[in-house]
């Protein structure tokens, strides 16, 4: 796994989310001490994995992310060089939740662990191969991958950009859409109650209480009780229903996911866990309409990047019309928590979020404008 300055070049409208800050060593003595742990740990798994030693420790970058901290590691060994990303889990308000429920380096360590030998039989998708956890500082270890963040390769989508470089985009996202697939495959695709609803709802509850806390007057009034009056309402369609469900990536998109000429490499999989299968699929079909009100980006590019991905992921499972609703709604809120908070940046910044928040408060509150981005056409919601 690659971890540069391109890693904190994260999409505008999440910025907010997950602000991020560089800089090299000298974080504390809190951070210090960790790290410190982290060379033990390296130091004791070369000796008793690989009968080795290993020497000039040192430390390359640090990223400062809005729920990690992310270090790249560097040390000698008798035979070469190494390098290594260590992964601390920050208590983040948006996702307190998860993070005190479960130790997520835990959780994604064991969810690396489990699919690192699954996707080295899968041509172009893949994931860094976990190394080592520290439980009690909520920090594991994984290999470095080459790679680009794919977030930065999106810049091919612009007017005008390369049409050579642009194609190479668009086979990433054909190779993103395979590995969701095969990654919702390895997890285990399979059916449960309504209650597999209930997780999203959640989350939707409490990213709009976030939303109210704001009070800003661009909001409507009782924005969120109207909004989760209308999800009960989906979810009353379905309560004797069945939904598919399998493993969640949980933010599934271009700033996850590392690109390179031997395919895709998808990280992060900070709350990992069960949920229906659209969650993740619909995550980043969100993040394509939200880069289409992008002033400088191409729409027929995007619908390119989005026909690719869905090509590459193939065909679709069954979904009942009112769980694909109450999904959606979910990151429609994520994408508005995400406007609303951020209000720096240059102009043309702030006039896109302010496009992508209106659109999203018009999908959220006026059903004439409730377009699903499910590519399933003559849904009535």
């Amino acid at each position: 796994m690659q971890v540069k300055n391109s890693v904190l070049n994260l999409p505008r409208v999440g910025m907010a989310i997950s602000k991020v800050k560089t800089e090299m060593p000298d974080a504390g003595a809190d951070f210090n001490g960790k790290i410190k742990r982290v060379q033990e740990a390296l130091e004791n798994y070369f000796l008793s994995q690989e009968n080795d030693e290993l020497g000039d420790f040192k430390i390359i970058n640090i990223s400062k992310r809005g729920f990690s901290t992310i270090t790249l590691l560097e040390g000698r060994t008798s035979k070469d060089y190494v390098k290594f990303v260590s992964k601390t889990i920050v208590h983040h308000p948006v996702n307190i939740a998860i993070t005190q429920k479960e130790n997520q380096a835990v959780v994604e360590y064991n969810i690396l662990k489990f699919l690192h030998p699954k996707f080295e039989t899968v041509k172009g998708c893949s994931v860094p191969r976990p190394v080592l956890i520290i439980p009690e500082i909520e920090t594991y270890v994984m290999e470095f991958v080459e790679g680009d963040l794919l977030a930065d390769e999106f810049r091919f989508a612009r007017y005008f950009s390369s049409e050579k470089k642009f194609q190479r985009l668009k086979e990433h996202y054909y190779q993103c859409g395979r590995w969701l697939r095969h990654f919702q495959e390895f997890t285990g695709m399979h059916e449960e109650g309504p209650g597999s609803l209930t997780g999203v709802m959640e989350r939707c509850d409490y990213r709009l209480k976030l939303i109210e806390d704001l009070n800003d007057s661009r909001c409507p009034e009782h924005l969120r009780r109207n909004v989760m009056g209308f999800l009960h309402d989906q979810y009353e369609q379905v309560k004797d229903e069945k939904i598919t469900v399998s493993g969640r990536h949980g933010d599934f998109g271009s700033w996850n996911i590392l690109a390179g000429p031997s395919g895709v490499t998808v990280i992060d999989y900070l709350g990992y866990g069960e949920d229906p299968v659209p969650v993740d699929i619909l995550k980043m079909l969100m993040n394509f309409e939200d880069e289409k009100k992008y002033l400088a980006y191409s729409p027929r590019r995007i619908k390119d990047l989005r026909e690719s991905f869905l090509k590459g992921y193939g065909s679709l499972p069954s979904i009942l019309p009112p769980a694909l609703v109450i999904c959606e709604t979910f990151h429609r809120i994520c994408s508005l928590l995400a406007s609303l908070s951020n209000n720096g940046g240059r102009l043309h910044h702030r006039i896109e979020r302010k496009i992508c928040l209106k659109s999203n408060l018009k999908w959220l509150t006026d059903e004439r404008y409730r377009k699903l981005l499910w590519p399933v056409h003559n849904i009535q919601i």
